[in-house]
């Protein structure tokens, strides 16, 4: 995946076959956890904080189904990727990119607590958890990409 093209508000990323299964794979996955990765907070009335996650986990749920009507509606509309010469173009605008940072954000952290949240990708290899160390650092290589591009970086 790199940058293409920026005018304005558009982006143009263009992408190989295997790039544009890859963030696919990704993206199907969404969303991978349910809960909020911690606590409100360490200190305060029990009682009120559970409340708070509670609700809390109520308004993630919520725009969990929501992001996955749209990663949905994203993935199936027609001509998403272009199919250019040797590849495929995704034009996305500056709104676009930043939902889709934002999904891949839920996808990466959700793995790494769902892999019980280690201190290095190195351990989630070796304790078995290749796939979800791998899928972790595309997440990371398609948001740099996203970054850089928002910071005018074209290759």
């Amino acid at each position: 995946m790199k940058l293409v093209e920026a005018k304005a508000d558009q982006f143009v990323f263009r992408f190989s076959r295997r790039e544009r299964e890859m963030l696919v794979h990704i993206l199907r996955q969404f969303p991978v956890g349910s809960r909020p990765v911690g606590p409100v907070s360490k200190q305060g009335d029990p009682d009120k904080l559970a409340e708070r996650e509670a609700l809390l986990a109520e308004a993630m749920a919520e725009q969990r189904q929501q992001d996955r009507h749209l990663v949905d509606a994203f993935l199936g509309e027609q001509g998403r990727f272009a199919e250019v010469k040797g590849g495929f173009h995704l034009r996305l605008s500056a709104a676009q990119m930043d939902w889709l940072l934002q999904v891949l954000n839920e996808v990466r952290v959700g793995l790494w607590v769902k892999a019980g949240r280690p201190e290095q990708p190195r351990s989630m290899v070796l304790g078995g958890h290749l796939e979800p160390a791998l899928t972790m650092e595309l997440c990371a290589h398609f948001q740099m990409v996203l970054l850089g591009a928002f910071g005018g970086v074209v290759d």
